[in-house]
């Protein structure tokens, strides 16, 4: 009999993990260049504001952000994802764009986006 290692994570449920993919795959097409859940100008507003890093490491905002790329990901379609971002007050949208190109960007340079 094998017991189940207490410090091991749980099984991922088949929708989480169709879901981790599918957020995978827009990772892997921002790497290339090809932002298909942000317009340009989206993209360039939120990072043309000058924001500290520690910004990334207060508490209250970790939180949120976590809570709406939590959100943003548990979304099935491409169609719910957009509706989602539409709904977001302007501060979570910012934080949330400047959140996911920091996640593409050292992803690519950990060299874990491979096709």
């Amino acid at each position: 009999m094998s017991e189940a290692n207490p410090g091991s994570p749980a099984p991922k449920s088949g929708v989480q993990e169709k879901s981790l993919e599918r957020m995978e795959a827009l990772l892997r097409q921002s790497a290339q260049g090809f932002h298909v859940l942000f317009d340009n100008h989206a993209i360039a507003k939120a990072l043309a504001t000058s924001k500290d890093d520690k910004e990334f490491f207060d508490f209250n905002k970790m939180k949120r952000i976590q809570d709406v790329m939590t959100e943003l990901i548990a979304k099935p379609t491409y169609y719910d994802k957009m509706s989602y971002l539409r709904d977001l007050d302007e501060s979570s949208y910012q934080m949330l764009i400047r959140t996911y190109f920091h996640i593409v960007e050292n992803t690519v340079r950990a060299g874990g986006l491979q096709h």
